[in-house]
């Protein structure tokens, strides 16, 4: 049995391999996660609306935030059939491995663009759920180093080069009912965790870098406990009467 690396007001998190905790987890209800896509993406390359990667020279390089290093295991085809056997499943870049996931209407659709015009970047993301559902769309500007919420470049860097905004993680998680425990097994810098400490809901995170457990910790400490409005006294009934 692995240790929890933290566990605190509802969340644990893991620093592991996430292979080797699954077998120990207890229950879960949602599986909500960016894995590593398998398509070893590289985060150094120039790039260019025309051609997508550009190795060549350029004139004006682009500004990266920061040089980040390659994700752990997106050298490797992505295996999702370990996640599909829990009761609801959110996997988002499911686009990339699309051939081994079992066909499903209730796909979502984070539009990354906007009202601006389209770049280097890629216009939007998709995520494939086991949810009988419309397809649903996440509008939120987030391209580079221009972000729409808090992770705006103003508030400082990105923790981690496939960071999600923790406004995305709460649209996702307003689709399921408050009381589910929710497992992010490629845990990153643990925006899923903040999401869903931020709705008071119970959480677990697994990450393989320590480096990123501890960015998680910390995000994770920053963050108030989502107190129940109390119940209103008497006098205070009275008052609003009157």
């Amino acid at each position: 049995m692995i240790e929890p690396y933290y566990q605190e007001s509802g969340i644990t998190i893991y620093h592991a391999d996430c292979r080797d905790v699954l077998p120990h987890l207890g229950a879960v209800d949602l599986v909500l996660t960016d894995p590593p896509y398998g398509i070893g993406f590289d985060f150094q390359a120039k790039r260019s609306r025309k051609t997508g990667l550009d190795f060549g020279v350029s004139s004006r390089d682009v500004k990266r935030d920061p040089a980040w290093s390659m994700v752990v295991g997106d050298d490797l085809p992505f295996d999702p059939s370990p996640w599909l056997k829990f009761p609801a499943v959110v996997l988002w870049g499911a686009n990339n491995y699309a051939d081994k996931l079992p066909p499903c209407r209730g796909w979502l659709v984070w539009d990354k663009l906007g009202d601006k015009n389209p770049c280097a970047f890629g216009d939007c993301e998709l995520a494939w759920t086991n949810r009988n559902m419309s397809i649903r769309i996440h509008r939120q500007l987030w391209r580079g180093l221009v972000r729409e919420g808090e992770e705006n470049v103003a508030n400082g860097s990105k923790y981690h080069p496939c960071q999600k905004p923790i406004r995305l993680m709460r649209w996702c998680l307003s689709f399921f009912p408050d009381s589910i425990t929710v497992l992010d097994p490629f845990m990153g810098s643990g925006t899923t965790l903040v999401a869903a400490k931020q709705l008071g809901r119970k959480a677990i995170g697994i990450e393989i870098e320590k480096k990123y457990c501890e960015i998680a910790i910390e995000r994770l400490r920053q963050e108030v406990i989502p107190l129940p409005m109390p119940e209103p006294t008497d006098s205070e009934n009275q008052a609003v009467l009157l």
